[in-house]
C-alpha cells in the first residue's frame, strides 16, 4: 500500500497543503520547527484518530482555527481508497470520517490505512518503564482487533472501580458484595486481554528475532512476564490462574487499596544472553531493538491486513550508524513506502528517493 495524495487544511502550521507522493522513500528535508513532523503526524492521525505527540485534538488545529480537515488517497494494487476526516472543536469536539465518501467508524481506519510510526523517543520503549511496553502491545492489538480495544477499556475501568472498592471494603459490608462482583469482572476481562496478548506474541516473537538479526546481526528474544504467574493462551487456564493469584494477594490488596496483579502490571521482556536490553544493552543495541519492534509491528500488520503498511520515520536516521541506516532504507526494496523526515541529506539515498524541501509552511519537490 502507498499513500499517493495527502491534503491538509488548517492542520498544525499548514493552512492548506496538497501533496502528491510516490512509491519508495519520500524524504521531507528542512530545518527544525518547519513542519516536517506534522506531515507524518497527519498520516498517523488518519490511520488511528490519535496523535503520537498531542494530548488533545485542539492542539492539532492551526492557531485560531475551529477545526481541521485531512484527506488521503491510498493505492493498493488496482484498488484505490479515499479517506477524509473533518474535525470541529466548536461548540464541542465532533469528527466526521469518510471512506470512499461514505461514513465510516474509527476501527475502519487502520484496516484501510495501516501505518507504523517511529521517532527517537521510542527508545524509551526499551529503556523506560513497563507501562511503555504494555502501551506498545495494546496499541498494536487494538488496531488489529477492535474487540481487544473494548476488552482492554473494560478491564482498566474495572481496575479503577475495584481499587476504589478495596479502599472502602474493610468494615463496610455493602462494598464487600461490590468487590466480589468486580473481581469476577476483572478475571473475565483480564483473561481475554492476556489470551490475546499471548496469541500475538506467538508470531511477534519470531518477527522481532528476525528483524533484530537483519538490523544488527545479533540475537534477541521477546517473552511475556505475567504478574499472575506462568500461563499460556488457554482462556480457561488463564481464568483459573488469575482467580488463584487474586486469592493469594487478597489480604495485601486490601491493606494497600489497589489491584496488585493482572495485565496492567505485566511486562514485555526483551533479552539477549539472558540479560535485558533495558538494563544491560548499549544505546546502539537499544536503538536496534526499537527498530526491530517497529519492523515486527509492520510484519504483524501485513499478516492481519494483507497489505504492507506505510512506514513513518521521524528523524531517526541521524541516530543510526551507516550500516543500520542502509538496512532501514532498504525496506523500500521489500515493497514498503517510507515517509522520512531529516535535517540533512542521508548518505544512502538512492534512485527510489523523492525529496521535498519543507520551509515556511510550504513543501516543495526538489
Amino acid at each position: 500500500m502507498i499513500i499517493s495524495l495527502l491534503l491538509l487544511q488548517n492542520f498544525r502550521n499548514y493552512p492548506y497543503l496538497q501533496l502528491e507522493l510516490k512509491p519508495g522513500v519520500s524524504l521531507f528535508l528542512g530545518k527544525n520547527a518547519q513542519g516536517k513532523t506534522n506531515l507524518l503526524e497527519a498520516c498517523y492521525y488518519m490511520s488511528t484518530l490519535t496523535s503520537p505527540r498531542a494530548e488533545k485534538e485542539s492542539d492539532l488545529a492551526l492557531w485560531g482555527a475551529s477545526g481541521f480537515s485531512l484527506q488521503g488517497r491510498l493505492e493498493d494494487g488496482s484498488s484505490t481508497t479515499t479517506i477524509r476526516i473533518d474535525v470541529s472543536m466548536t461548540p464541542s469536539l465532533r469528527r466526521r470520517i469518510l471512506l470512499n465518501d461514505r461514513p465510516a467508524k474509527r476501527q475502519d481506519l487502520s484496516l484501510s490505512f495501516p501505518c507504523v510510526y517511529f521517532c527517537p523517543d521510542d527508545l524509551y520503549m526499551v529503556k523506560g518503564s513497563s507501562a511503555l511496553r504494555r502501551r506498545f502491545m495494546d496499541s498494536l492489538l487494538s488496531r488489529e482487533d477492535p474487540v481487544y480495544a473494548k476488552d482492554l477499556s473494560w478491564y482498566h475501568d474495572t481496575v479503577t472501580r475495584r481499587n476504589m472498592a478495596l479502599k472502602k471494603a474493610p468494615g463496610d459490608s455493602s462494598w464487600e458484595k461490590t468487590l466480589e462482583t468486580l473481581e469476577d469482572l476483572l478475571v473475565d476481562t483480564g483473561s481475554r486481554v492476556l489470551s490475546k496478548r499471548l496469541r500475538l506474541l506467538r508470531s511477534f516473537t519470531e518477527y522481532v528475532k528476525e528483524a533484530y538479526e537483519f538490523i544488527s546481526g545479533g540475537e534477541c528474544h521477546v517473552s511475556y512476564n505475567s504478574s499472575i504467574g506462568p500461563i499460556d493462551e488457554d482462556l480457561a487456564g488463564i481464568r483459573e490462574t488469575f482467580k488463584k493469584t487474586l486469592e493469594k494477594y487478597r489480604t495485601e490488596e486490601r491493606l494497600r487499596g489497589m489491584t496488585l496483579v493482572g495485565p496492567h502490571r505485566d511486562d514485555l521482556a526483551i533479552v539477549f544472553r539472558d540479560k535485558t536490553f533495558r538494563y544491560f544493552g548499549s544505546q546502539g543495541q537499544q536503538r536496534s531493538v526499537v527498530l526491530a519492534l517497529k519492523m515486527a509491528e509492520a510484519r504483524s500488520f501485513e499478516e492481519v491486513f494483507h497489505t504492507k503498511p506505510v512506514l513513518l520515520l521521524d528523524d531517526v536516521l541521524s541516530e543510526l550508524d551507516d550500516d543500520k541506516r542502509s538496512r532501514v532504507l532498504s525496506l523500500c526494496s521489500f515493497g514498503y513506502q517510507i515517509l522520512l523526515t531529516a535535517t540533512d541529506f542521508p548518505k544512502d539515498r538512492g534512485p527510489g528517493f523523492h525529496t521535498f524541501i519543507v520551509k515556511d509552511n510550504n513543501v516543495t519537490p526538489l
